[in-house]
């Protein structure tokens, strides 16, 4: 065997490679889903978790595949799909498509700003409930985990004051022209 000669890869590395492939991909989808709708912190922690123990393995298995059988497409599918995932969530593109997915939806619903009850989706979004407070409409999120956060939203004048209280209260943060941020503290 001549050192061009290429090694064919065993049956069980490409179907090892296609299986953890597969996995990277759908837990890059679900973290795409979980950041766009402001899923909770243990939910992201899990799933990028598992990403980055699969993404070693998945490493591992794939240096062994470019070192030995030369496989360069089968072995660099999982990586590239990981620095896709970094370079969107660096840029903020899964929690601005949610977003935009969601803001006509919720614009439609502060017309009325009346609670639904139960906690229910709105775009992306899981709401928890919703109430007219400050002279605007504010929309309590489900993704908050250690504190009651969501969008407000202000069609004609802005909400009292920006930045958080001093004491318990209500802090906004400009967002997206009427619309701003907002967590309360207790």
């Amino acid at each position: 065997m001549s050192i061009t000669e290429r090694v064919r890869p065993p049956r069980w590395f490409s179907v090892a490679m296609g299986l953890l492939t597969l996995v990277v991909a759908v837990l890059c989808l679900a973290l795409c889903w979980v950041l766009a709708a402001q899923g909770g912190f243990v939910t992201k922690a899990l799933l990028w978790a598992a990403l980055v123990g699969v993404g070693l393995v998945t490493s591992v298995l794939g240096l062994i595949g470019l070192v030995r059988y030369h496989v360069i497409q089968l072995c660099l599918a999982a990586p590239l799909l990981i620095g896709a995932l970094a370079a969107l969530v660096w840029y903020g593109v899964p929690e601005r498509a949610g977003w935009e997915v969601s803001r006509g939806i919720l614009e439609d619903q502060s017309t009325e700003c009346a609670n639904p009850g139960d906690r229910t989706r709105l775009g992306v979004y899981v709401i928890r409930y919703i109430e007219r407070r400050d002279g605007g409409c504010l929309f309590y999120t489900d993704g908050s985990d250690l504190d009651r956060s969501g969008f407000a939203y202000f069609p004609n004048a802005g909400p009292p004051t920006l930045g958080m209280p001093q004491g318990p209260g209500i802090g906004y943060e400009a967002f997206d022209g009427p619309w701003y941020r907002f967590t309360e503290k207790s």
